[in-house]
This record gives C-alpha cells, structure tokens and sequence, in this order.
C-alpha cells in the first residue's frame, strides 16, 4: 500500500474503516464494538469514532504482532457477552444481511466463519513448485470475515493455544471444536493492495449505504409573528413561536436528516438558549445541516414532508418552500416533496392553535455512484 495503512486509506472520500464501521454501526445484531488499530493509528482511529460519533465503539485500542495477539487484545477490551464476531477491518464490503446471518449461525452451532466456495482449481504444490495434489474442488471454501463463536470459548482459544494461526476458525477448530461455515459473499474482498481498494470502491460505489431519517416539530400559533414556513413569508394574522424565525417546516427537515446520519437532533447543534440563533432564519441553520451531513460522509438523496395545517391555505406557496429548501440543502427542487393537509378540525392543528410537521429524509453514502 506504498507505506499508507490500508485502515485509513480513502475510499470513496472517506477512510476505508469507516465504511466497515458504519456497516456494524447500524446493524441490529451488534451491541458493542472494539477497533483494534496498529498502534501508531489508535489516535487517528479515536479521533474518527469521535468525529463520525460511532455510538457502539466502546475502545479503540492497539493490536499486537500478530493477527491472533490483536484479537487477544480486542477481547480483553471487550465486555463479556454471548457472541464475539471478528472482523477484518479492511473488508468494508461486508452488508447488513450478512451480519445476520453470521449472529443466526453462530447461534445455532456455536462457532461460524463467512466464506465462499472457491471458483478455481486449487493446486498443492511441493517447495520446488511440483504438485503434489489436486483437491476436489467442490469441498473447498475460501474462508472470509467475520467469524462469530461462543465468548468463552474464543477467550479459552486464545488463553490456552501458543502456535501461529491465521485465523480464529483454525484456533477453534484445534480445540476439537466444529465450526460452521455461512455464505459470505464474493464481493467481501479484503483489501491488501492498491489494486483491492480500485475493486472495493466498484462495489460500495454499485451499493450505496442508504439511510432514513425522520423528523417532527409543532409550534403555536401567536400574534405579531411572522409566518415563516419553507423560507417563504405567507401572509397571516399569527406567526409560528419559537426562538428563531419558528420555520416548523425547516426544522422538522433538519431533523430528519441529523436523525438519518446519526447526528442527534437540532436542539443539540442550535440550542435555544444561544442567543445567536434568535430570530434567525431557519434556512440558514437547514444550509448548515446539511455540511454537517457532508462532513459525515453523507449525500442528501431527497427530503419529503407533510404540513399539517387548518389554516392559512398553504398550496399556493409549496412551490416556492421546495425551491427554497433545495437550494439550502444543495439539491435539485424534484428531490423536495412538500405537501400540506389539514386534520379536519381535530386537535389543536384543527382548531388553527398551531402548525405541525412531519419529515423523512434519504442520505446515501458520500462517493462516485452515490445518488
């Protein structure tokens, strides 16, 4: 890799761990995360969980000399469990699907690698290249990661074995252990070359990570306010409360979309406490969402939103709200839906005491093909 460690190395616009990590990072299946780094990487790897906010990464911490010495080190930090699934980090490949189908194995035999049968010929060869033996091909499987087993008994395996393996299975296995093999997939290709990351960027770049977010707000409906919905002034006796212009629509929008890239909620980046937030316009604070999105590793795929309102009529003014709320968020106008509704006079939207909102929005992976 020309002296670059592969873990950091950018992929698609961001370093490739943070690929892998999003991929367990948003798995149901997963709990709790270690990241064992090279040591010279622990404080790079720390500082990304940070910026990128991986709520499951409990430890980063530094591997050893050997593959097995740095499994041995992730699970002395890792909280005892059921299940410890290992993983090479320079697999970003590896999909939702595949995590589960690794927890279900492993939890019907105890001990499972990912893997896949083999495609070509294998050949064993003696140390001056003569073969020896051409093994039937239809019992071969390449072994991939992850590789799920029982905690005890992957701490008992590394406690007790001393010799060199190359992975956990083979630990395992020396023990007298059965380990189930579960399909993989070919395109959950380590990364070790130059050449690998060209590959690994064609399939991430095929199969975008896709996210949803959704966001709601409500606010009253008061006198000597303006009413500010989508960044457009729609001419009304009352206007929406709120510390900075009270755009409900915007701020549901924002939500929406720091909920879909796991960012936490508006409250957190623009309390209503700062001062620098009163009366401002919401489109500004939308414009900022959406770098923070981008900084995240996000692209905004489309945004929709419903308007919940008894009065004023909204229609005649949507169009101008998506045309605002796309150039805020850097998106054409066909990728903002805004609709509007009312609730036939039920609850305090019926009785015209406020307006409330309800958004959705559709992130996808920062990168070439990503859309």
């Amino acid at each position: 890799m020309g002296g670059v460690d592969k873990t950091f190395a950018p992929l698609l616009g961001i370093p490739l761990i943070a690929h892998t990590l999003g991929r367990f990072e948003s798995s149901p299946v997963i709990g709790e995360i270690v990241l064992v780094l090279a040591p010279d990487s622990v404080e790079h790897g720390r500082t990304l969980v940070a910026e990128r906010g991986y709520k499951k990464v409990t430890q980063v911490c530094a591997g050893g000399e050997r593959r097995q010495d740095s499994v041995r080190h992730g699970l002395h930090a890792l909280t005892p469990c059921d299940l410890v699934m290992v993983h090479d980090g320079a697999r970003p490949c590896v999909d939702s699907a595949m995590l589960e189908r690794a927890a279900r194995t492993a939890g019907e035999h105890g001990a499972t690698v990912a893997g896949m049968p083999v495609k070509d010929t294998i050949k064993r060869v003696a140390a001056d290249l003569v073969i020896e033996d051409t093994p039937e091909r239809a019992l071969l499987w390449q072994a991939q990661t992850p590789q799920v087993f029982g905690y005890d008994l992957l701490v008992e395996a590394h406690r007790v074995i001393e010799g060199d393996f190359t992975d956990d299975a083979a630990m395992v296995e020396s023990l007298g252990n059965r380990v189930r093999m579960f399909e993989g997939s070919y395109e959950n290709i380590k990364v070790t070359t130059a050449s690998d990351l060209v590959i690994a960027e064609a399939f991430l770049a095929d199969f975008p990570d896709t996210r949803v977010g959704i966001g709601f707000d409500s606010h009253p409906l008061v006198p000597d306010r303006r009413l500010v919905l989508g960044g457009v002034e729609i001419p009304h006796d009352h206007g929406l409360e709120g510390h900075s212009d009270g755009d409900v629509l915007v701020h549901a929008l924002m939500d929406s979309l720091l909920g879909a890239a796991n960012l936490g909620d508006k409250g957190i980046h623009f309390p209503s406490s700062d001062p620098r937030y009163r009366d401002i316009s919401s489109l500004l604070l939308l414009e900022r969402v959406a770098t923070l999105v981008k900084d995240a590793g996000w692209r905004v795929s489309n945004v929709d939103a419903t308007m919940l309102a008894q009065t004023p009529r909204l229609g005649p003014f949507i169009q101008a709200m998506r045309e605002r709320s796309a150039t805020a968020l850097g998106i054409s106008p066909d990728r903002v839906s805004i609709k509007a509704t009312t609730t036939d006079h039920l609850g305090f939207v019926g009785r015209s005491e406020g307006i409330a909102v309800c958004a959705v929005a559709c992130i996808v992976s920062n990168g070439p093909g990503a859309n």
